[in-house]
């Protein structure tokens, strides 16, 4: 039974707490777009159910992971050279964007033969689409990948230049760096919410949310516990049992604060101020507080960590199939099969079945994407790296 999700890897070299939560989210995410999409036609008002927000996690344990293998990079080094932050910058292209572009392309060309019209969306392609604005047409979910790219693109960028440029200590300047996003994030925001969209409606955080220059800093905090974790590493073992209970009870009380103003406080004007600006500074924050202990959390042969694992590795390619690829398509058949049904329990199962088959599918597409292309191309990067002479 354990086969079915057998991927080659060594889980034993694996932050195993890590998997969790990037498995956890990823079906999390899955769920919430389902919810959002088919609850109105089963009477159900998704935005009643109180749920975590998966986004900040996913960025939140990305930026600690990334952070800290540079962090491991860099203190071998003299100074930070051209080519190591050409190499930085290669690896991380070969690990996201051939997929992305795949799956993108297979978009445009589906929606082109549907419509008969082929519509370019250049901004995508360049991840610009929610840079400032969100203007996606097509595969709006990616909004949160475009945030990732435009982050570990400006990232080692600034690195550089502070530490071999301006002869700032690789210590100091990782830290002003994170600094300087955290900052100018929550700067933006305040400016945002007073002058871009001064009607401060619920609609409007919708938009609000997905702008790259309003949630790189929640990156930026995850490198942050990073650095905390390298640096100060006794400090960080020592308290992990005292900050996650602190992090859970922060974490989960936003969680209901949020759900509170999504539905009960909307005028409320400093609970509708501080979902505008300083819950996208809080959650990420409580997170972090629960990652000294997510980091000891072991691997164990059974199959509940199995799929565990398996769902984690495989979740950036279920992100890309589970949404415009496949629950839309379901969707417009679904939308044709209920349209004459008045009866709820038939609609109920309806759903159910479409349910099981979206999952499934999504599941199926995906594991196949990650076997058949993903890895492959992951597994090239060594080889990618020695053909541009980026090795020291």
């Amino acid at each position: 039974m354990l086969s079915i999700f057998k991927i080659n890897t060594n889980p034993e070299k694996r932050y195993f707490g890590f998997d969790i939560i990037r498995a956890f989210s990823v079906i999390l995410v899955m769920n919430m777009h389902f919810l959002e999409l088919f609850s109105p036609s089963i009477g159900l008002n998704f935005f009643m159910i109180p749920l975590p927000d998966p986004v900040d996690m996913f960025f939140v344990c990305s930026g600690f992971l990334i952070g800290y293998q540079h962090l491991k990079d860099v203190h071998k080094m003299d100074k930070v050279s051209p080519k190591y932050t050409a190499r930085f910058l290669v690896m991380r292209w070969v690990r996201t964007l051939p997929s992305y572009y795949i799956v993108l392309t297979i978009i445009v060309l589906l929606s082109a033969s549907v419509t008969h019209h082929l519509d370019f969306p250049l901004r995508n392609y360049l991840f610009i689409q929610n840079l400032y604005e969100q203007r996606a047409k097509i595969f709006r979910e990616t909004w949160t990948i475009s945030i990732e790219e435009w982050f570990y693109f400006t990232f080692p960028v600034l690195f550089y230049v502070i530490t071999s440029l301006l002869k700032i200590n690789k210590k100091k300047s990782f830290l002003y760096i994170l600094i300087f996003y955290i900052i100018v994030c929550n700067l933006l925001k305040v400016y945002y919410y007073y002058y871009v969209f001064p009607n401060h409606d619920f609609g409007q955080w919708m938009n609000f949310r997905e702008f790259v220059v309003l949630r790189i800093d929640t990156i930026a905090i995850g490198l942050l516990g990073a650095y905390v974790c390298y640096f100060y590493e006794d400090f960080w073992e020592r308290n992990k049992y005292k900050f996650l209970p602190f992090g859970l009870v922060i974490y989960f009380g936003s969680i209901f604060f949020y759900w509170s103003w999504v539905n009960f406080l909307q005028g409320n004007e400093f609970a509708t101020f501080y979902h505008f600006t300083f819950y996208y500074l809080i959650s990420p924050v409580s997170i972090v507080l629960c990652l000294p202990y997510l980091k000891t959390i072991k691997f164990k042969n059974n199959f509940i960590n199995h799929l565990v694992l398996y769902t984690s590795l495989i979740s950036y390619s279920l992100f890309l199939f589970h949404l415009s690829l496949v629950m839309l398509i379901l969707f417009a058949f679904y939308l044709g099969a209920i349209k004459h049904i008045s009866d709820t329990g038939t609609l109920y199962a309806i759903t159910a079945l479409v349910y099981v088959v979206w999952l499934s599918l999504t599941f199926f597409l995906s594991n196949w994407f990650f076997n058949k292309v993903e890895l492959p191309i992951m597994n090239k990067r060594r080889w990618i790296i020695e053909k541009l002479r980026l090795n020291d």
